[in-house]
Formats: C-alpha cells, structure tokens, sequence
C-alpha cells in the first residue's frame, strides 16, 4: 500500500531516492555487464558465459530499484513522469523527459534488446518480473518456474543479459529524471497548485 504524499513531497522523495540509487557502490563502479560466446568447432557448441555484476551488490541495488518499478510505491517512476508533464513549467526539460518516458516505456515493451524466447517474444517487463520477483525477492513459485525453465535451457546467458542490460537502461533514465526533478525543485519550476497536491 503506497503513503499518499502530496505532489510535492512525493517529487523530493523521488529526488532523494534517485541520490541513493546513484550512489551505490555497484552503480558509481560502473553496472555493465557483458556477454562473451565462443564457438567450439570439434563439437560444434556455442557457449555463452555472462560477466556479471558482484551479487550483493546487485541484492542491494534492487532493493531501491524496486521502489521505481512498483506501482504501489511514491517514485514509481511512471507517476513522476506524469507529474513532471503536468506541473514542470520548462518545455526544454519537458521535450526531454518525454523521450526519457518514451525510452523507458521501449524497455519495459521491448527489452534492452529484442528477446524471443520459443518463438515468443520476452518484454523487458517480463525479465525483470522475473528476476526480481522469482528469484530476488517474494519467491512467487510460478515466476521462479518459468525462470528456472530459461535456466536449463542454453539461452539463459542471453536472458541474464537482458535483464542486466534492462537494468542499466532504466538507471541511467532515472539518474537522468532525478537530475530534471532535482534542479526543478531547486529553481522553482515545478508549478504544484494546491488542490494537486
């Protein structure tokens, strides 16, 4: 159950979570992730092996990111975007938040990269579900089945990938949004009648 904040507030916690992203250690080390495949011509196998992040501190940055992807909490990032389109009075840092929430809606439609999985395509939404929910946090059984079916299969390196990739897309638009949130309230241009609030 989200806290109902007043716009404002909910602006300058938004600002204040995105300073804490930011400033995790997996985040100032650079989050990159990279995918390295080898051909084995003897017995005519690819083999995928992902370089990863260090696992606790990923665990410790999905532990705020989270808070920018679900809808019930204050910084959903999709009701800051909202918020900012209504009541940030600068059309330059408005055009440019619009492409970030048209980026951020490709990734969460698309993925960082297009995915198919068993002829199916995989969202970005939907690897990140996945991951977060099935593996990281809430064990939900029937996400950690579907997850753990892409784990035997031979394109789980590219499925981490993704997810990892997705990760990295999203951080840097909300570091970005939390830069045009945090100047806006700093140079009064978010214009928040009352009666919004």
């Amino acid at each position: 159950m989200s806290v109902n904040l007043t716009t404002q507030k909910r602006l300058e916690l938004f600002a204040q979570r995105v300073k804490e992203l930011i400033e995790l250690r997996l985040v100032q080390g650079g989050m990159g992730a990279k995918l390295s495949m080898s051909w084995d011509s003897t017995s005519q196998q690819l083999t995928q092996q992902v370089i990863q992040p260090d696992e606790e501190d990923l665990r410790s940055f999905l532990l705020l990111f989270r808070h920018f992807i679900s809808k019930r909490e204050p910084v959903f990032i999709p009701g800051i975007f909202d918020d900012c389109h209504r009541f940030l009075k600068s059309s330059e840092l408005t055009d440019e938040l619009k492409k970030m929430h048209e980026d951020w809606k490709q990734i969460f439609t698309f993925g960082a990269f297009q995915l198919m999985i068993d002829n199916q395509n995989v969202t970005g939404e939907q690897i990140l579900d996945l991951w977060i929910n099935g593996f990281y946090f809430h064990n939900d059984s029937h996400k950690a089945d579907e997850l753990n079916r892409y784990f035997s299969a031979s394109y789980m390196p590219t499925v981490r990938m993704e997810f990892l990739s997705a990760l990295t897309a999203l951080t840097q638009i909300i570091g970005y949004t939390g830069a045009v949130v945090f100047h806006g309230l700093k140079e009064g241009l978010f214009h928040i009648p009352s009666v919004a609030s």
